[in-house]
């Protein structure tokens, strides 16, 4: 790849496809906007990878600049549109009310995994300047030098030569797409909500243990049975499983979002087997496709579709091709997506953490995070259809999962604005 590796997925940016993310940590404790303002420029400065703005270069190429501004902190409620004048050019943006700190950002840069970094540095960085004693370890200050694993790209010319077995062969399943053209078709209009879920996380991993499961296929097992009940005539449901293969392609501690998709299929008939057999075929499916060997053979493809984006000339064939060839956008088509960054270790943080969601865009879908004795669930939809959070919290009443949940949120996703000039 001829440029910065975090650009490519800037070419895919669309009016419907914004690749944004936001991050919503409730906090126990008040939120002061002066001392979070001054935190944030501290913490910031210790991923310089983030801090950088957007242009185009002589070739019609996107190219990511270092940036000596400060990363913009100001209330939440006004719409966020990371890459202008209000975010000093930064894909990355934090706002607040009082007693939430909700961290914006582009997808291009990170996923779950990249951004909880920054996200703990910015949290510890505030509390202790609030006067909170907070043990440092686990937190990446301004004083602990990048390591070259922290911005390590994957070599496709070092990886070994290899048969792929284990490929999903379930093809694309039942998406009700006319129900989502509304948002899909300007989605900076809104229309995607989501509705905030905890439950107790030894209560979960007891379950999940009871039924041959983990928090990915328990889940996506009750996902399954809720669509069966909504869509009661399609033919086929499956899950997008989102798995993150760094440690298959060399880079385990990169901040870089590699992940790529599991699917796991499901069919009418099975519409009323019990939660752990649902389970089992969800992990089987699972374990057949996280071979190493396929994490390899993605990358691979993603590269050649970098390097073939480098060789077409000008901004307006580079984003046609993108979008024609993109390997996220051309992929096996899930009726619904289920996303668990892990077991996050928030160390002295946790005491401070009352709960944390995270939000992406999809049509369908679970982001699923943990904050100390809770998961945090958001059930994300792209119209206000009560029937899909309906069904769900009574797959969990049946099951006899307790929960509690809020009340149904707009995502308010940031937007962005690149500079094609």
């Amino acid at each position: 790849m001829k440029y910065d590796f975090d650009s490519y997925l800037l070419y895919e940016v669309t009016q419907s496809s914004l690749y944004t993310a936001k991050a919503v940590v409730e906090l126990n404790v008040p939120v002061n906007g002066d001392i979070l303002r001054e935190a944030a420029q501290k913490a910031f400065r210790r991923f310089p990878y983030y801090s950088r703005t957007v242009r185009l270069d002589d070739h019609g190429a996107y190219v990511l600049e270092p940036c000596d501004k400060p990363i913009c902190v100001f209330e939440e409620g006004e719409q966020v549109v990371l890459g202008t004048e209000q975010t000093n050019g930064l894909l990355f943006a934090i706002t607040y009310s009082p007693s939430t700190v909700y961290f914006n950002l582009c997808h291009n840069f990170c996923g779950g995994c990249g951004a909880m970094m920054w996200i703990k540095s910015t949290l510890w960085h505030y509390l202790t300047d609030e006067g909170y004693a907070i043990d440092s370890e686990g937190i990446l200050t301004p004083d602990i030098p990048i390591p070259p694993e922290e911005t390590a790209v994957p070599d496709p010319d070092s990886f070994p030569e290899e048969e792929v077995i284990g490929r999903y062969t379930g093809g694309d399943s039942y998406v009700p797409i006319k129900d989502y053209l509304p948002y899909l078709t300007n989605p900076s209009k809104g229309g995607q909500v989501y509705y905030p879920i905890t439950i107790d996380k030894s209560s979960l991993m007891k379950y999940a243990r009871e039924n041959d499961g983990s928090p990915n296929s328990i889940l996506s097992a009750a996902m399954f049975r809720m669509c069966s009940r909504v869509f009661p005539k399609a033919k086929q449901i499956s899950a997008g499983i989102v798995c993150n293969y760094r440690k298959d392609v060399g880079c385990p501690e990169t901040y870089r979002d590699l992940v790529r998709v599991l699917h796991a299929r499901y069919l009418p008939s099975m519409k009323d087997w019990p939660i752990e057999k649902l389970s089992t075929v969800t992990r089987g499916s699972m374990y057949l496709q996280m071979q190493p060997e396929i994490s390899r053979e993605t990358y691979r493809q993603v590269a050649a579709y970098r390097e073939k984006i480098d060789e077409i000339p000008g901004k307006m064939l580079k984003t046609a091709y993108a979008l024609k060839n993109s390997p996220l956008r051309n992929g096996v088509k899930d009726t619904f997506n289920v996303s668990y960054v892990g077991n996050v270790d928030w160390g002295g943080l946790s005491e401070y953490i009352e709960e944390v969601f995270s939000l992406t865009e999809g049509h369908l879908m679970l982001e699923v995070n943990s904050a100390g004795d809770k998961i945090c669930i958001t059930f994300q939809v792209l119209n206000r259809d009560e029937d899909f959070i309906r069904e769900f919290l009574k797959v969990l009443d049946e099951e006899g999962i307790s929960y509690e949940i809020g009340e149904m949120m707009e995502s308010r996703l940031p937007q962005i604005s690149i500079n094609d000039k």
